[in-house]
């Protein structure tokens, strides 16, 4: 596949430019949006757009542990927040 330059871009540059695929309470594509758009908390929308989302859970087989990371306190979308 045809891959992104994103070589000079801000975040907020890759927030504009990436979409995410939003969707409906059950679960059906209604269509996609801005990473930024699908990110605004408001009174009308107070937890964003609902849209997909991927997590990667990797797990040491020797003892089982989980690995966590804690985004970057400059992230613009939950900065600071551990994640997994």
């Amino acid at each position: 596949g045809e891959g992104h330059l994103v070589v000079g871009l801000s975040q907020q540059d890759l927030m504009e430019k990436d979409t995410v695929l939003v969707l409906d309470e059950h679960d059906n594509l209604k269509g996609s949006a801005s990473k930024k758009d699908s990110h605004v908390f408001s009174e009308g929308q107070p937890r964003g757009v609902l849209h997909r989302a991927f997590s990667v859970c990797l797990f040491d087989k020797s003892d089982g542990r989980l690995l966590l990371q804690q985004r970057a306190a400059s992230k613009i979308t939950f900065p600071n927040v551990w994640t997994n």
